[in-house]
């Protein structure tokens, strides 16, 4: 857990009110006991999306006054230690994946910057499909004590940047050894849901649906048109199913998981055309929640973490400062399927990689 100063708290409450309105963790464990090591051909991953796919962008630990509890490495969106599906897919294929970006969070010039990594992992907690955060993340806020100061939060460049960075630092293309694994529109969902009046939700959808659909077929044609040969596609999990969803009641729950269906579909229809595979990650979370206990778990519905930025507070809850000191009950990273109100547990990340890189080794042995 982040322990944070008093008289840093209001700078360590803004930044984190950056990340948890957006929607990290070291190492990575196969579910496996002897996780695959075939390559399936595959030189490299490369990866875009957002908190979901993120290997470890934002590290909030510089975000207080105390240097004895920062991290030299970023957090990951779920239980530590442990990854997220693309982490543990590159380890299931013997390849590395890190973050192409590190985001230390804090006043500019006096801890918080940007940092450039070069990795292949440009996924980014926040990020939306085609709308970037405002000036880089980059906040001016009024710290008690120390003044108006420009505060680095999180970047959460949109998956557009995101691929448009990839094609300008690795010359416009992609090779045929490259696995590219790509999910996204979650936050966008956050977005309508947030801007939306309950009473207009019905009648706003198709509208959103369309632009959202569009929006992500859009960038994922760019990765075709650049030669991207081998792309997984993870669409939605069906937002009504997330402790986050539930927790507002059947009503809401209903709404959200029938619009993540809507757009799921729309979505499988168009990649399909265009020869993506989609994987049905909304699938393995009905499977899951339908019979826990087939895949090691025991509470599908609320979060294994209690690490609240701002204690009391549960609205404050992130799972991106989740340690093993803040699980509410011993082994909960292993039992619960959740860790936060909308991310899964590290344990349920490599259920879900497990999974993926079986659907790659089958295709390999079948196309030979």
């Amino acid at each position: 857990m982040i322990r944070m100063p008093l008289r840093t708290r209001p700078l360590a409450a803004a930044l984190t009110a950056l990340f948890l309105a957006a929607c990290g963790g070291d190492g990575v464990e196969s579910v496996n006991e002897t996780p695959p090591s075939h390559s399936a051909g595959y030189t490299q991953i490369v990866a875009f999306g957002d908190s979901l796919t993120d290997a470890g962008t934002f590290n909030p630990t510089t975000a207080d006054a105390d240097p004895s509890n920062d991290s030299a490495t970023g957090l990951m969106f779920t239980t530590k230690p442990g990854g997220t599906w693309a982490g543990y897919i590159a380890a299931n294929l013997g390849l590395s994946l890190t973050p192409n970006q590190q985001v230390n969070f804090g006043i500019v010039g006096n801890g918080g910057k940007v940092i450039e990594l070069g990795g292949t992992d440009y996924a980014e907690g926040g990020a939306r499909l085609e709308v970037d955060a405002a000036n880089g993340g980059v906040t001016t806020q009024t710290i008690p004590g120390i003044g108006t100061v420009p505060v680095q939060g999180a970047t959460s460049r949109s998956i557009k940047t995101q691929i448009d960075d990839y094609l300008a630092e690795h010359g416009s293309a992609f090779n045929d050894g490259q696995l590219v694994l790509i999910q996204g529109g979650a936050n966008d969902f956050f977005n309508f849901f947030s801007t939306t009046p309950p009473a207009n939700l019905q009648t706003a959808a198709p509208a959103f649906i369309q632009a959202t659909v569009t929006s992500l077929v859009t960038q994922i044609g760019r990765l075709k048109a650049a030669g991207a040969s081998h792309i997984i596609y993870a669409n939605l999990p069906e937002l009504g199913y997330t402790p986050q969803f539930l927790a507002l009641g059947p009503t809401v729950a209903g709404q959200a998981t029938a619009l993540s269906q809507s757009y799921n579909n729309a979505v499988a229809q168009q990649l399909g055309a265009m020869g993506v595979t989609v994987f049905d990650t909304a699938k393995l979370i009905r499977d899951v929640v339908a019979a826990p206990a087939n895949y090691g778990f025991t509470n599908v519905q609320t979060p294994a973490c209690n690490s609240y930025t701002t204690p009391g507070n549960p609205a404050t809850l992130s799972a991106l400062i989740c340690s093993p000191s803040t699980l509410v009950a011993p082994k909960a990273d292993l039992t619960y399927l959740f860790a936060d109100g909308i991310h899964p547990t590290a344990r349920a990340h490599a259920i879900w990689a497990d999974q993926v890189t079986a659907t790659l080794l089958a295709d390999q042995v079948a196309a030979h």
